[in-house]
C-alpha cells in the first residue's frame, strides 16, 4: 500500500507522532501532502515538550507563539549546534530586544532533573551595559534534590555524571523571534572543587573568535543518603583570558549566536565536536598567560 491510499488521520495520529524531529523534518520532505501534515504545529508542539520540558512553561508558549512557524520555526532554532562564526546585522531591528527568556532543562539518563524558566531584562541603562552579565537560576543557598544516588568511588561519579549528565538552555528572544541552544550538551568538563566540596561541572559553546558562553552547575552529594542536589547553575559570557562581558558585548555574542547559521545534530557526535573546542579554548588561553608572564619578566630585566 502507497502511503498516498492510506487515511491522513491514520499517517497524522498513529505514524507522525512516533517520529522525532529530524524524521519529522525528513518526511517532510517526501511528497506535498507529508509536507501538509508534517507542518501541524501540535506534532512539532509535542516534540518539543518531549525534548525541552520547559516550553510547557505559558511564557515560553507564548513567545513560541509568535514564531514564524511555530514550534517548528522554534525546533529548527533550538535542536542544532549554533555556529561557531557570528552573525552581525547591518540593520537596526524594528523594535529593541527588551528581554530575554532562558529555557533549561537538566537530565541524567534521560530522566528529568530539574527544568526552569527564568525572564532577564536586559533595557539597555549604563549599568547593564557596563556591568559583568550573567544569569542565575537558583536563589543563594537554595538546593534543587533530586533521585540520582552514588556512592562509594569519587572518580567513578565523576565519570557517570560526565557521561550521563545532560543540559539544554535555550535563549529565546521573543522579540525578534528566535531561539538558540547555549550548550554543549554534554559537560565539556567536570571536576570536584575541593575547596567547597561541590561537584562543578560545565557546559560550553565557544566561537571562532574563543569567546565562551559558559554554563556552570554545581552539585553535591548529601552524606548518609547520597543523593545528588543541584546548588547553582548559571550563565556568563567570557572572553578568551576568561575575564566576564559586559552587559552590552555579552548581547552582541548572544544575539550573534541566535541569528547565525545552524550546524550539526546535537545528538550524532556533535557533543564531542563541543569539547574539542572548549579544550582549544583552554590551551589558547595557557598560550595567551605564559605570553603576557614572559613579557612582564622582559619588562622587569629591562
Amino acid at each position: 500500500m502507497a502511503i498516498a491510499e492510506i487515511h491522513e488521520e491514520i499517517i497524522q495520529t498513529h505514524i507522525l507522532t512516533r517520529l522525532d524531529g529530524q524524521t519529522l523534518s525528513a518526511a517532510a520532505c517526501v511528497s506535498l501532502q507529508l509536507q501538509s501534515l508534517c507542518s501541524d504545529d501540535k506534532l512539532w508542539s509535542g516534540i518539543c515538550s518531549a525534548n525541552w520540558p520547559s516550553t510547557d512553561d505559558p511564557l515560553v508558549r507564548q513567545a513560541i507563539s509568535n514564531f514564524p512557524s511555530g514550534h517548528r520555526s522554534f525546533f529548527s532554532d533550538s535542536y542544532p549546534f549554533p555556529s561557531h562564526r557570528l552573525t552581525t546585522t547591518t540593520t537596526s531591528p524594528s523594535a529593541p530586544t527588551s528581554q530575554i527568556i532562558s529555557a533549561v532543562d537538566l537530565r541524567y539518563h534521560d530522566e528529568l532533573v530539574f527544568s526552569k524558566v527564568e525572564s532577564t531584562n536586559i533595557t539597555h541603562s549604563d549599568w547593564f551595559r557596563s556591568s559583568p552579565f550573567r544569569i542565575d537560576l537558583l536563589e543563594p543557598k537554595e538546593l534543587v534534590p533530586s533521585a540520582v544516588k552514588f556512592s562509594g568511588d569519587d572518580h567513578v561519579m565523576q565519570s557517570n555524571l560526565e557521561k550521563h549528565m545532560t543540559l539544554s538552555w535555550i535563549l529565546i528572544d521573543p522579540i525578534q523571534h528566535r531561539a538558540v541552544n547555549l550548550s554543549s550538551i554534554k559537560p565539556v568538563s567536570v571536576h570536584r572543587n575541593w575547596l567547597t566540596d561541590d561537584i562543578e561541572l560545565t557546559f560550553a559553546v565557544v566561537t571562532a573568535t574563543y569567546v565562551k558562553c559558559n554554563i556552570e552547575m554545581t552539585c553535591g552529594v548529601k552524606e548518609g543518603s547520597g543523593e545528588v542536589y543541584v546548588s547553582g547553575v548559571s550563565l556568563t559570557v567570557q572572553d578568551v583570558d576568561g575575564k566576564c562581558l559586559n552587559g552590552k558585548d555579552s548581547m552582541v555574542i548572544l544575539q550573534g549566536l541566535t541569528v547565525g547559521e545552524r550546524r550539526r545534530s546535537r545528538y550524532s557526535g556533535g557533543g564531542e565536536e563541543q569539547k574539542g573546542r572548549y579544550e582549544e579554548y583552554i590551551e589558547r588561553r595557557r598560550e595567551r598567560k605564559e605570553e603576557m608572564e614572559r613579557r612582564e619578566r622582559r619588562l622587569d630585566v629591562g
